[in-house]
């Protein structure tokens, strides 16, 4: 049985408030710290994807030059690519990346601000409808928190780094669909 739309939300709307606030934006509804071990674990390992791919995050959504009506259709469009050949838990983190990047990036125009709710929603429904059968059949959040073991805690068999050539590995499909896209203009 897939996860509940709103469980998804959760982590989407917490990794999202996590970059803005990262990044000194401070918006309504996005400033609380209600994080959990799941969440905590998924911006370990985002984050490590975004410092390893700087710069096509640092660019990439000035490269797509969205609009207020262009900004879904780019969305779905990007998502689709990521996961086209495949689902892995590097190329959701991918994903997670993305949308956060994404709600950053709105949240510095003024004409895409109100769209930071909206990406919220578009995420979290992308994972409820898209990928949480893939995650289920894969563990749930505790697959995904085992498969990104810490580099300092034991591995299971088959596990990834999370780090290094594993990160690589699993998020390089997710990260060359975000480039292509994003170089497409």
């Amino acid at each position: 049985m897939p996860i509940p739309t709103n469980q998804y939300k959760d982590i989407v709307k917490d990794y999202v408030a996590y970059k803005l606030r990262q990044n000194h934006i401070f918006v309504e509804g996005y400033n609380q710290d209600l994080s959990t071990e799941t969440s905590r674990h998924l911006r370990r390992v985002a984050d490590e994807l975004i410092a390893d791919n700087r710069d096509l995050f640092d660019s990439m959504c000035d490269q797509l030059h969205l609009t207020p009506t262009t900004t879904y259709p780019t969305f779905v469009g990007i998502a689709d690519e990521i996961f086209q050949t495949g689902k892995n838990w590097g190329r959701i983190v991918a994903f997670f990346a993305f949308g956060a990047t994404l709600a950053v990036y709105c949240s510095r125009r003024e004409e895409l601000f109100n769209l930071i709710d909206d990406i919220v929603e578009w995420v979290s429904r992308y994972m409820d409808q898209n990928l949480a059968e893939w995650v289920e059949e894969n563990g749930g959040w505790q697959g995904f928190t085992d498969f990104f073991q810490p580099d300092d805690s034991p591995k299971k068999e088959g596990s990834g780094s999370g780090r290094g050539w594993g990160m690589a590995a699993v998020c390089g499909i997710g990260i060359g669909a975000l480039l292509m896209l994003a170089t497409r203009g």
